[in-house]
């Protein structure tokens, strides 16, 4: 859903800006992490929620600051380049918010202040980049670290997405296949060993049941299906549903360690673009809390009260259990050296390729393994099917 929130800035100006989010307390949350104190939160009349919105119709953030970049590196101001951009956009709802953000623009805002007022939903990392980068004018540098910084992401993510790809099809098809079995073959056989009269054991007789059951009221079948996949679709959306997921994975052993190395690199990398913006170490670790789930969230808290004390980053994060083993010592010696950014970017890189080869390692181990199950399930099915004909193959030889 699209929240309307009306907030007060660190300046005591009024702000307004919208924000998608699955309740209110979530639209409140976003606001204050973004530095401000909302006073009002409602929603806004006619919203769609983002997840089931038109792609098409909004912004894709990467795909625009790459264009702004060039034209910026063209000699264009930046007013003329958000016209350009806005002349060629197709999408009402991508023009839109380039609109929204001239608007604000040609009324003597900042473009940071812009990109927050828009409501285009503009990543915070990156209105924290343009706002440091508006002091030193370095507007230029600012996107390209953006850009770098979500190329690598996506890529990371995509390697990630390819490992997974096959054994998600795979285990489609073999449910879609046993669905098929039990929905449309066995309620026949169902019906044909009903008329013979034939007994039949006791796991046949289930499964024949079940098929007898799903046979007579396919609609119903077909409603509830659609209605579980909807539920969950629409269960895992939710921010705290998903908080919840990731701390039940987190406890399975093996699974759990990669899940938080995975958050590790996303985290370190998201504080080095910061860094690097010109963003203090205090405030950059609150932008970055959207790369962590609940539980590290709060890890990340702690952290940012031991560096206000005084602390050292490397212990400050180690102490909160923010790191492992080998990115703790890299931590080191980067603090000691002087360039926390460069090391941060060094110690995501590491993560990143070790999460990596420990998914396509898993994915090389869990194929046939699938394969494996899904061929004991279909075959376990089919004998099932066939169990009351050996059954009276066998009475018949006697």
């Amino acid at each position: 859903m699209i929240f309307e929130v009306k907030a007060l800035s660190a300046s005591g100006d009024v702000v307004a800006l919208s924000i998608e989010a699955a309740v209110e307390a979530d639209a409140r949350r976003e606001a204050q992490q973004r530095g401000l104190s909302p006073f009002q939160v409602r929603q806004k009349q006619g919203a769609v929620a983002g997840s089931l919105a038109p792609r098409a119709a909004r912004l894709v953030v990467l795909g625009f600051v790459q264009e702004l970049l060039m034209l910026l590196r063209a000699g264009l101001s930046l007013v003329v380049a958000l016209e350009a951009i806005a002349e060629k956009e197709t999408r009402p709802g991508a023009r839109a918010a380039i609109e929204a953000l001239l608007a604000k623009l040609r009324r003597g805002a900042r473009l940071s202040e812009a990109m927050v007022e828009s409501g285009a939903g503009f990543p915070q990392i990156l209105v924290a980049g343009i706002g440091a980068s508006e002091r030193t004018g370095g507007l230029e540098e600012a996107l390209q670290r953006y850009c770098d910084y979500a190329s690598r992401m996506d890529d990371v993510r995509k390697k990630i997405v390819a490992a997974l790809i096959y054994p998600v099809l795979l285990l489609s098809v073999g449910l879609l296949v046993s669905a098929f079995l039990i929905g449309f073959v066995v309620p026949k056989f169902a019906g044909v060993y009903k008329e013979s009269g034939t007994d039949m054991p006791w796991a046949s007789a289930l499964l024949f049941d079940l098929g007898r059951l799903i046979g007579a009221h396919p609609l119903e079948a077909a409603a509830a299906t659609a209605a579980l996949l909807f539920g969950v679709a629409a269960a895992i959306s939710m921010q705290s549903v998903r908080d919840w997921l990731a701390m039940r994975m987190r406890e399975l052993p093996g699974l759990g360690p990669r899940i938080k190395v995975y958050e590790l690199a996303r985290l370190y990398r998201t504080l080095a673009m910061l860094l690097r913006g010109g963003t203090p170490i205090v405030p950059a670790l609150a932008l970055s809390a959207n790369m962590l789930s609940g539980t590290m969230r709060a890890q990340l808290q702690r952290t940012s009260r031991l560096i206000t004390q005084g602390a050292p980053i490397s212990r400050a994060l180690e102490s909160n259990g923010l790191t492992t083993s080998v990115g703790n010592r890299m931590l080191a010696v980067g603090e000691h050296g002087g360039d926390m950014a460069a090391m941060l970017e060094r110690v995501a890189d590491y993560h990143d390729e070790e999460t990596i080869r420990w998914m396509d390692w898993v994915a090389r181990l869990f194929e046939p393994l699938l394969m494996a199950l899904l061929g004991l399930l279909i075959g376990g099915i089919v004998i099932l099917l066939y169990m009351p004909i050996f059954d009276l193959a066998g009475s018949v030889k006697q």
